[in-house]
């Protein structure tokens, strides 16, 4: 059952999507992370009756064309993002006008973002795989305190309770890599176009509903990426791990 929880005011709107990966976001040990390309990213979020969704790719834009061609099609908003590394973790840019570099300090990361008025967010800023910017969300326009994939629940229970501590305007996000991820967790806002939904951002006017990743949904996504990513995970195996000698 979804949940709703509320940053500001109450918000009567449409659903956002604002962290979701398409098959340019790569793994390392395992090569393939997204699965669905940037046109099926769309076509599903329209399907499902999202009103809009932000592709953020790791370090890379290079879904914006064509996922921005699929949405003029499809009659849906796309948010150009990226899922940028800074040294301190990972901040997603919302609404980018061009791609941002990766390995900044994470202020200077932020600057960077802003510079080309977009919202930054700090996304699972409290990862227990340490993914995340921790003490600097502070910093950040606003902090995903739900991540549907931190089923430990522990990072988003840390996130929520900071950001209520400090004010921060709070998101949810799916951080979806397959297409049955994309709407698990989603945002509510009174918006019409990119500019408004970073508008009502900046302004907490923000309500969002959560769920979990279901682990039939997750089993089938690493399945599926192990697959595809069959001949790279066997040279990483060969490369680093070695049979019992012989005796």
């Amino acid at each position: 059952m979804n949940e709703e929880f509320r940053a500001g005011a109450a918000v009567n709107g449409e659903r956002f999507e604002f962290h979701s990966h398409s098959y340019h976001s790569k793994g390392t040990k395992v090569a393939i992370e997204g699965l669905p390309s940037p046109r099926e990213i769309i076509s599903h979020a329209k399907r499902i009756g999202l009103a809009g969704i932000a592709i953020a790719d790791h370090d890379t834009n290079a879904a914006w064309t064509e996922a921005g061609a699929q949405a003029k099609k499809e009659g849906i908003i796309f948010i150009p993002s990226m899922e940028i590394c800074s040294r301190a973790g990972h901040i997603i840019g919302l609404g980018l006008n061009e791609p941002v570099r990766k390995e900044m300090g994470a202020l200077e990361t932020m600057d960077v973002i802003r510079g080309q008025g977009a919202v930054c967010v700090a996304v699972h800023p409290f990862d227990v795989q340490n993914w995340g910017i921790r003490k600097f969300m502070d910093k950040a326009d606003a902090v995903e305190v739900f991540n549907s994939f931190a089923i430990d629940r522990i990072g988003n229970m840390a996130a929520e309770r900071r950001a209520r501590k400090k004010g921060k305007v709070m998101v949810a996000g799916s951080d979806a890599h397959a297409l049955s991820m994309i709407g698990t967790a989603c945002n509510v806002i009174d918006a019409c176009s990119v500019d408004e939904v970073i508008f009502a951002l900046r302004h907490g006017k923000v309500s969002f509903e959560k769920n979990y990743m279901k682990l039939s949904t997750l089993v089938e996504w690493v399945r599926e990426r192990l697959v595809k990513s069959y001949p790279q995970v066997m040279a990483y195996i060969n490369s680093n791990y070695h049979g019992p000698k012989r005796w």
